[in-house]
């Protein structure tokens, strides 16, 4: 994946930069929120892209997505984690026959 978007790598290589950063940079200030404030913007974010998939701008969709997985990001690796560890429970499901939740 990251040959396909090198940005997704950089921005994560930012995220683990910006925990252990001041508190002046604006990505710091927003992994310093704590866990349950974290999860309580990507709920938020959520939300608005639940709302964004019922109408019928595809930008606004995607848009919201974005902010959504933005918020993903910062609260997966506020907890120690990245995306390849999502992806490898999913590619692991996939392996096994195991289906993902519907």
């Amino acid at each position: 994946m990251s040959k396909t978007f090198p940005f997704l790598k950089k921005l994560e290589k930012k995220i683990e930069e910006a925990k252990s950063t001041s508190k002046s940079n604006r990505l710091a200030r927003k992994l310093n929120l704590g866990p349950h404030q974290l999860a309580k913007k990507m709920g938020e974010e959520a939300v608005e892209m639940v709302i964004a998939s019922g109408k019928e701008s595809d930008k606004d969709f995607l848009e919201e997505s974005a902010d959504m997985f933005y918020y993903f990001l910062l609260a997966l690796h506020d907890r120690g984690y990245s995306i390849k560890d999502v992806l490898l429970i999913l590619e692991d499901r996939n392996k096994n026959g195991r289906k993902n939740k519907e």
